[in-house]
């Protein structure tokens, strides 16, 4: 809390200040953040991200990323490149439980491990996440999406904080993940964690989300293509469906009420004819065999007869044997949308098996959470061409899920993925020599990504540089990958003395490494070839400016170091309100 002066008041004054206080009720979250020590790079450094070419993957440019090292100096750098781009944000961040029987050695704060039984276990943790958060809500779209998994350990002060950086008007919902069966004998048998789920703009937000379950659509519709392509005769058509749908229903998980076909596809019957509340529309719907009108919804139909028509007409409706049965309609599978549950019910233990699997039978990072759990998330809140960012991504199952759905619908997402380097288990010399980000999160993410242009990523570490040594280490490429990344280019190698990319609205960006004047006529022989509008970044900016004059021409250092300032100020601002400075520890 901000130390203030007041030694002018007497001592009565005092005692009505106090007396004002007491009678003030405090409601909201309250931790200690005057005995803990701040993070100490908030204010004195820069953030670069440097290319190592070596542990990319595929041919650049590169449009997913995977970066080493701490969080929260990736996401300092991020915010000066995709402030308001980020689409959907997922994070698994340490559950601050207090055991050590996982092997792990706790999370690290100040880059020191952080002790599990320290009295301020709890407000550390909460000082731990609040920046990161902070840094994340500016990173979100405005339609974006925000994902966190915890346990009881957290729930309700990481709720709160959640409200207080979000606000409570745009919490979703806490989805409940039932992950494990516990026959252990105790009072209350803990068998599930839980997702918390917030918009940036609830608002702004689509008001309903649907998936389109894409495994088991995807399989019955394949499997309708190729029974009409074989079978013309509609009964021999069922009866082959009948006979494969048995066969696989167990797999078709929601979708195993779709046990009909036609030469349309595989469909299933709705009862959604059925007026809901209140009176609806009566009329008779004929049976086509017994030509008797079929049985009426106890409050009639919803639809007026000029639309029942129209269903009856293209052949839409779902009859029973005879007409005791109430008409349903038919939907087909291809228009399957499932909403997204407060439970999820899925065995924790594919994780780690799933990670054993891709490492041969190696288990190389603790409790992964499995692909499985996040393809069903994502497949609500993202859609083709979003940027999907996991900050605690340990072994990559976000990335690694991001990969799998844009295998399935044909989508073009990108992901983020930063990944720590401490050691992963005894914190022996062996696994000091190792780090989570290189030897899981990106060896992962290579086993399982096809080279293609989706399935690439540059693998980048964050490299904080002191300020007043930043002409001096700030090396052309790590230059040149921030130009890149803040006008939503691709990752790429700089080639030579120029780097030069055009982005999507036609805008040429140019870096020009060097001084000379041979950088400067190289300069502007491309500018003099590219037709439309340039963007160029150099160290002697009047120059390049001088030479082409219709480009807009930022000087360096000063314009990188000025744009990660103002998101310092920003994060300063977002981290010193006065009313979380107050209260105490249990």
């Amino acid at each position: 809390m901000p130390h203030r002066d007041y030694s002018h008041l007497s001592a009565p004054e005092l005692i009505d200040l106090l007396k004002q206080r007491d009678a003030q009720a405090h409601f909201g979250l309250i931790w200690e953040r005057d005995q803990i020590e701040k993070d100490k790079r908030l204010n004195d450094d820069f953030v670069g991200l440097e290319l190592v070419p070596e542990l990319c993957h595929g041919e650049g440019p590169y449009k997913n990323l995977v970066i080493e090292g701490d969080n929260f100096d990736a996401l300092r750098h991020l915010l000066m490149t995709h402030a308001g781009r980020v689409n959907v944000i997922y994070i698994d961040p340490p559950y601050n439980t207090g055991s050590t029987a996982s092997n792990r050695q706790g999370w690290v704060y100040n880059d020191k491990f952080f002790d599990p039984n320290s009295r301020f276990r709890h407000s550390t943790w909460l000082e731990f996440m609040y920046p990161r958060l902070q840094l994340a809500y500016d990173l979100l779209a405005d339609d974006g999406v925000f994902m966190v998994s915890i346990d009881d350990t957290e729930l309700y002060n990481l709720k709160l904080l959640l409200d207080r950086v979000f606000g409570p008007k745009n919490f979703i919902g806490n989805v409940i993940w039932n992950n494990v069966t516990d026959n252990n004998p105790t009072r209350i048998a803990v068998e599930h964690e839980y997702v918390l789920v917030y918009a940036k703009k609830k608002s702004a937000n689509s008001p309903v989300w649907k998936s389109s379950e894409f495994g088991a659509k995807t399989m019955l519709i394949e499997i309708g293509r190729q029974l009409t392509e074989k079978h013309q005769d509609p009964a021999e058509l069922q009866a082959a469906y009948t006979e494969w749908y048995r066969e696989n229903k167990a797999f078709l998980g929601p979708l195993a009420d779709y046990k009909f076909i036609d030469d349309k596809g595989v469909y299933a019957g709705s009862r959604s004819v059925h007026n809901p509340g209140k009176e609806g529309y009566r009329y008779d719907v004929p049976h086509p065999v017994t030509k008797r009108p079929c049985k009426q919804p106890l409050m009639g139909y919803r639809f007026p007869w000029e639309t029942m028509k129209a269903f009856i007409d293209g052949d839409e409706l779902l009859y029973g044997e005879d007409e005791n049965k109430i008409v349903e309609l038919k939907v087909y599978a291809r228009d399957y949308l499932s909403k997204l549950s407060s439970v999820i019910e899925l065995d924790g233990r594919k994780g780690p098996n799933e990670l054993k699997s891709i490492f041969g039978g190696v288990l190389p990072f603790n409790n992964p959470k499995p692909t499985e759990l996040l393809t069903q998330l994502l497949t609500f809140v993202s859609k083709p061409g979003d940027i999907v960012l996991d900050f605690f991504a340990g072994s990559g199952t976000t990335a690694h899920a991001v990969a799998k759905l844009n295998a399935e619908d044909g989508g073009d997402r990108t992901f983020i993925a930063v990944s720590s380097t401490e050691s992963r288990l005894d914190g022996s010399e062996e696994e000091k020599q190792k780090n989570i980000c290189r030897d899981v999160c990106a060896q992962r993410l290579r086993r399982v990504l096809p080279a293609a242009t989706r399935g690439t990523f540059a693998y980048l570490r964050a490299k904080p540089i002191l300020r007043h040594r930043l002409e001096r280490e700030l090396t052309n490429q790590v230059v040149w990958n921030a130009v890149c990344l803040a006008h939503q280019l691709p990752i790429a190698k700089l080639e030579g003395a120029l780097g030069w990319q055009i982005t999507s609205e036609g805008i040429a960006v140019a870096y020009p490494s060097g001084t000379k004047s041979s950088d400067v006529a190289r300069f502007a022989e491309k500018a003099r070839e590219h037709k439309g509008p340039v963007i160029c970044y150099a160290w002697a900016s009047p120059r390049f400016a001088e030479a082409v004059p219709r480009s807009q021409v930022f000087s360096l250092p000063e314009t990188l170091l000025g744009n990660f300032r103002k998101s310092t100020v920003l994060l300063n601002a977002a981290v010193s309100e006065e009313e979380v400075q107050v209260g105490g520890e249990e």
